[in-house]
């Protein structure tokens, strides 16, 4: 059995987009008709099954996919593969990213029966016929898991436990991978970890919001009608987003890598995950601690990263206080300028009908989005206030929970409409504006749209 069998096994009992070619020859034929008397030209010079073809195969194929010619695009990947597979064995791994691009084309189509199919294919390929020192394997494991993340969002609703699982094993698989080819302790291991962190999180949405997939989630394994209750399933969860978040703490310990400003933005990244689970006075305690390492290590822009508040879990993990604001100012999530006086203007854009509450990540966001609705909303986030005789208020009160929520507009204007908006922006959770490290009141308008991709 081989080592990545073995992995991909224990993963599973633990309950990027492919490279492909150079953008050269796309940006030089973009015109399709170009672009396909191109690779007849190579077809006449070097014969239809040169190794020659094979990429501008896969970059036509590209083309086909962006004007909607999935068929043509599928065609040409096949050829490209057979190509490849002909030069360099059937179990080459030189196929996997034209593979990739094959599911990435039914997925474009929607047509993920398909694109399942290929997923269960390359899925036995990386069980069977990758060893741990393949090139890429790490990253071709996170590919799968983003593409069963974008499939539980866009493919069936039957189908959304099974992506959600999958993605979870192939990403944990990913982490062994990189663990056994560097060490535990390497910082390249820290974007996978943040990954599993939000697969943590979007498992929890799914649980929280019940349902049959909720119900599937809490099973012990899949179809055993073993069921863990939902307190169980989300102590689960926060405990092994802990682990996460212990593991990245451990990264930056290391004597190696010692890094006291990213230990920091660590302990900010677990207050966030304490107040998504509601531990709101454990939260308040890491919040003061983050804020006065960070501020030591430059307080200016500690103030600048903690003047303003933010939807959590934010998108990705950044080990400086300069790259968090420089994220910030990017994503461009929230505005320089108030607007009715002293009010925080934010944006949530939410990622599917299938997940209520998770913004676009990413993964999430391959695909066009249909905008279902939309509201306008304005809340106050609470203060704390620094009395340890009062602290009992901030137990009623959470500090990063939406208080006296009001809709300011409202697309459609149905009372169903209404409520629904109304139960969303309270599953909300928000790091607080911080000042000496204590949460302030902080007013906010949120303009909550509903996307939907995902298939009835």
């Amino acid at each position: 059995m081989c080592l990545c069998k073995a992995i991909l096994r224990w993963v599973f009992l633990l309950p990027s987009f492919s490279v492909l070619g150079q953008q050269a020859f796309i940006s030089q034929y973009e015109d399709l008709d170009k672009a396909q008397f191109y690779v007849e030209e190579l077809e006449r010079e070097y014969g239809q099954n040169s190794l020659a073809l094979a990429e501008p195969l896969s970059e036509l194929a590209g083309l086909y996919t962006q004007h909607g010619r999935y068929e043509d695009a599928h065609r040409s990947i096949d050829r490209a593969t057979l190509i490849i597979r002909r030069v360099e064995g059937l179990y080459t791994r030189e196929q996997i990213p034209y593979l990739q691009q094959k599911i990435e084309n039914f997925a474009a189509s929607f047509d993920w029966v398909n694109a399942r199919e290929q997923m269960e294919h390359i899925y036995w390929f990386y069980l069977q016929k990758s060893q741990i020192a393949a090139p890429d394997l790490t990253e071709d494991l996170l590919h799968l898991s983003d593409m069963h993340i974008r499939g539980a969002n866009e493919d069936s609703v039957v189908y959304q436990s099974y992506h959600l699982r999958r993605a979870m094993t192939l990403n944990w698989a990913a982490l062994a991978v990189a663990e056994k080819m560097f060490t535990a302790n390497d910082q390249r291991l820290v974007t996978i970890i943040y990954k599993l962190l939000k697969q943590y999180h979007l498992q929890l949405v799914a649980v929280r919001n019940g349902g049959s997939l909720g119900y599937q989630l809490r099973e012990i394994y899949p179809g055993s009608n073993l069921v863990r209750s939902r307190s169980d399933t989300r102590k689960y969860f926060y405990y092994m987003g802990r682990r996460l978040l212990n593991q990245l703490a451990a990264i930056y310990s290391d004597p190696d890598s010692l890094n006291f400003e990213a230990q920091a933005m660590v302990s900010l990244y677990v207050a966030d995950w304490q107040v998504i689970f509601g531990r709101h006075a454990e939260a308040l305690q890491t919040y003061q601690g983050s804020f006065d390492e960070l501020t030591k290590i430059s307080g200016e822009q500690a103030s600048s990263l903690f003047e303003s508040p933010r939807l959590i879990p934010v998108q990705d993990f950044h080990d400086s206080i300069e790259g968090a604001i420089e994220a910030d100012k990017i994503a461009g999530f929230v505005s320089e300028r108030g607007i009715n006086g002293n009010s925080q203007p934010m944006v949530f854009l939410e990622s599917g009908a299938g997940f209520p509450n998770i913004g676009q990540s990413s993964e999430f966001s391959m695909a066009d989005d249909i905008l279902l609705s939309r509201a306008l909303f304005t809340f106050e986030l609470p203060e704390v206030v620094d009395n340890v005789s009062r602290r009992s208020r901030m137990r009623k009160m959470p500090f990063g929970k939406p208080v006296n929520a009001k809709i300011l507009e409202l697309e459609g204007g149905s009372l169903d409409q209404r409520e629904i908006f109304e139960n969303r922006i309270q599953d909300l959770s928000f790091r607080p504006k911080l000042l000496m490290g204590v949460p302030q009141a902080t007013e906010i308008t949120l303009e909550y749209k509903m996307f939907s991709k995902l298939k009835n």
